[in-house]
């Protein structure tokens, strides 16, 4: 015979759409900087658009006091990065390109010459005029150094801006694939990706394979780009609450569910809309929690700060630094959600923070993992890693979780690419 505790839970999940959620992660992609590639840049009119949304969502599922919650950052709006130029051939290739959070307008296209550059370390500049030109670089930034150091040097060397090529590392899934990532650096020091695929027949001009086919040290390029940043601009974070009983009797502490809207498929669409129907089948069930859960759906997880080595999680940190510094204390468990309708692992892991990894322990004992799912099974993992929001909200003294995912190869082959899309939505992880 089912106790009242597992009626009140089963009530609850027969009230789950795992449907609603899907769809909500998909009207999500409406709003976004670059028409053709995507990406939802932080404090750009795009985030603020996916935010108003948000907003109304929340108030139709019947969620309480919802709110804006404004802060301030360093806002990039990324509209176009298109490279043209023309292989040994004759053959003119136009080129979408990725930015980073910097400053790079055209007036159209304009022309610039292009050097190769190797890896862009300072002895790959030995002998090399630069100065006014693009720059063009390997990189494999998980691996060996961050996009912030080969951008800085082809800065001192006084070329305009550098081309990254991601050889290994990340956007390993397609040679057509674009990554995008913090830049950890100064706006003033312009960056752009250039795709594998279309960087090779820049290097079969620049450097072919035959030593005896003789080779220019720059060609001409056309670019036509609008990237800018400003500093000291609005973003907003979207919050809003189901009273728990106990407010009634002047207990005011909260459960936290959050996640952040970036705009990919996995990352983090998907874990948005979860925490959205996570909180309707809830409401619609008529469940009423001891103590209040608030939703919120976080802007500004890249991207925000300018020329910081910490340019990521902004809105987290803001939250409960500057906005709701009053929830230090008060909220009693932060459960935040990344990237999760992909399985990263054959086991899926909660990620904590030491002090919780006990009680989590114990409650996953109790939890039946659909082999479909997650073979392997459920486990703890202590500490929380500085990836995700959770780490911003764990060090103002709020115990937080996560679902672990950086250790699965998504990370490398679509992770902040135009392929995290619904082509690797996987409905047992998510419902599960």
């Amino acid at each position: 015979m089912e106790s009242k505790t597992e009626n009140r839970i089963n009530e609850c999940i027969s009230h789950l759409d795992i449907t609603y959620s899907y769809q909500l992660a998909k009207q999500m992609e409406t709003h976004k900087t670059n028409p053709v590639l995507g990406f939802r840049t932080a404090g750009s009119d795009a985030e603020h658009k996916t935010g108003d949304f948000l907003y109304e969502e929340m108030k139709r599922i019947g969620l309480q006091n919802v709110t804006k919650d404004e802060f301030w950052l360093d806002s990039w709006t990324f509209e176009h990065a298109v490279l043209r130029f023309q292989d040994q051939h004759g053959e003119l290739h136009t080129c979408q390109m990725g930015a980073y959070q910097t400053n790079f307008e055209t007036d159209g296209f304009e022309t610039y010459d292009l050097v190769y550059v190797g890896r862009g370390t300072a002895s790959d500049y030995e002998g090399l005029n630069v100065r006014g030109k693009l720059v063009l670089a390997d990189i494999n930034q998980r691996d060996e150094w961050w996009i912030n150091y080969p951008v800085y040097q082809a800065y001192l060397k006084g070329a305009v801006g550098l081309i990254a090529v991601q050889t290994q590392g990340y956007a390993e899934i397609d040679p057509r694939a674009l990554n995008a990532q913090d830049i950890a650096g100064p706006e003033y020091a312009p960056a752009f990706s250039l795709s594998r695929q279309d960087a090779s027949y820049l290097k079969e001009l620049l450097c072919p394979e035959d030593p005896a086919v003789s080779h220019p040290s720059s060609v001409a390029v056309e670019l036509n780009a609008s990237s800018w940043v400003e500093r000291n601009r609005p973003a907003y974070n979207i919050t809003g609450y189901l009273p728990g009983t106990a407010a009634s009797e002047g207990d005011d502490r909260m459960i936290l569910l959050s996640a952040h809207y970036f705009d990919g498929f996995q990352d983090d669409n998907c874990a948005v809309s979860m925490t959205f129907g996570i909180i309707k089948a809830l409401i619609d069930s008529g469940y009423q929690p001891r103590y209040t859960i608030a939703v919120c759906a976080l802007a500004a997880e890249e991207w925000g700060v300018c020329d910081s080595k910490f340019d990521w999680s902004t809105g987290a940190w803001n939250q409960v630094f500057r906005v709701h510094p009053e929830w230090q204390g008060r909220v009693i468990a932060d459960l935040n959600f990344e990237l999760p309708a992909h399985a990263h692992n054959t086991q899926d892991a909660i990620r904590s923070t030491y002090e919780s990894a006990d009680f989590l322990k114990h409650f996953c004992e109790n939890i039946t993992v659909p082999k479909e799912a997650y073979p392997d099974g459920l486990t703890v993992l202590a500490p929380i890693e500085t990836w995700s929001d959770d780490f911003s909200i764990a060090i103002s003294g709020i115990p937080s979780t996560v679902n672990d995912f950086s250790a699965g190869p998504f990370m490398e082959t679509h992770y902040h690419s135009q392929y995290d899309n619904e082509e690797f939505y996987q409905e047992a992880v998510y419902r599960f």
